[in-house]
């Protein structure tokens, strides 16, 4: 018995798929490997704000890539040092997370809506040397002996405020220390939602996320490139935000469009106003899709709606049922995430 259980344990037992590998490019970071491509739409929107319209185009947003990873490392960040994002859903999201891995740090999302001691347990477990957040949310993390970049219109004192960093780090031409970042270094540590216990911090290389990428749903055909436009209402702190729309978004040079909370009445106005193609939302929202009123005061012949991409939670098959009859030829996709 022991030999036969020695002879398996030395037989390598791989299951494959019938389907051929998928290639993943070697050696490019998570940034690269998303910007690659982009010179032919610099000039064409990739993030813009729901509710203010306020949005970025390509060529912004790969200059404010590496404009942050240069100033983070003015500021000293180092490669392997995590920076907490405590954010809500903004237009910049993206590239603070990337500038984030541009300049070799690793990025942790955290839920802005969180309790202080939740964020203090983040920071701490994340060994965190750096936090970005907002006017608001700014009395969460304010005590955590951390310095603090805020994003947007506010000012506090104590500071370092995001748009005078940029142009600070336009200025620098010395003393920034460049440290090669290699596809096999960490560059993101979401936290998981502590379903079976603690909150756990997940440790993610470059090449997870690339390889990520080449393999989901989220890839689209060549005659989609630059052609997509994607709801981004699921949370960027969460992996599945940050990965699945952000990222892929950028690799396909399609279009995000920024949702900071759901309000159905936005939410409709937005899918409408802005003809998103394709909304990864959650079983709630399409619960209340198919049975609040307030739907019904939209003209739903407008809507440019290929698909939906439900998570967190099985879709009730008669849930289902109805949706598909009050939105026809809107396609249902349904996924799990557990992070």
């Amino acid at each position: 018995m022991e030999n036969g259980a020695e002879t398996i344990a030395q037989d390598e037992i791989i299951f494959r798929s019938k389907y051929p590998s998928v290639q993943v490019p070697e050696d490019l970071t998570l940034p690269e490997f998303v910007l690659s491509n982009a010179e032919p739409y610099l000039d064409k929107v990739a993030f813009v704000d729901a509710l203010t319209g306020k949005g970025y185009n390509y060529g912004e947003v790969t200059r404010d890539i590496k404009r942050f990873a240069n100033a983070l490392r003015s500021l000293g960040l180092r490669k392997g040092r995590v920076v907490v994002v405590v954010l809500p859903n903004v237009a910049e999201y993206a590239v603070i997370a990337l500038g984030i891995m541009a300049a070799g740090g690793v990025f942790s999302g955290a839920n802005p809506n969180a309790h202080s001691s939740e964020i203090k347990k983040q920071v701490e477990a994340a060994d965190a040397k750096l936090i970005v957040t907002d006017g608001s949310t700014y009395d969460k993390v304010k005590d955590l002996g951390l310095p603090v970049i805020i994003q947007g219109e506010d000012r506090v004192e104590g500071t370092i405020y995001w748009d005078e960093l940029l142009e600070a780090a336009d200025r620098a031409t010395t003393g920034i220390v460049e440290e090669k970042v290699h596809q096999n270094d960490l560059c993101a540590l979401p936290f998981s939602s502590g379903t079976t216990g603690l909150s756990k911090g997940v440790m993610l290389t470059h090449r997870n996320i690339v390889a990520n990428l080449c393999s989901t749903l989220f890839s689209v055909g060549p005659e989609l490139i630059g052609q997509v436009t994607i709801l981004g209402l699921i949370p960027f702190f969460h992996i599945y935000g940050l990965t699945g729309i952000c990222c892929a978004s950028i690799r396909n040079k399609g279009r995000v469009v920024v949702m900071r909370r759901y309000e159905l009445r936005a939410f409709m106005s937005a899918l409408i106003i802005h003809q998103i193609m394709f909304a990864p939302v959650v079983p709630p929202i399409i619960l209340e899709l198919v049975k609040n009123p307030i739907v019904d005061e939209f003209d739903l012949t407008k809507l440019k709606l290929g698909s939906v991409m439900t998570a967190a939670a099985p879709l009730a098959p008669e849930i289902l049922t109805e949706f598909e009859k009050k939105f026809p030829g809107v396609e249902v996709q349904e996924v799990m995430h557990n992070l």
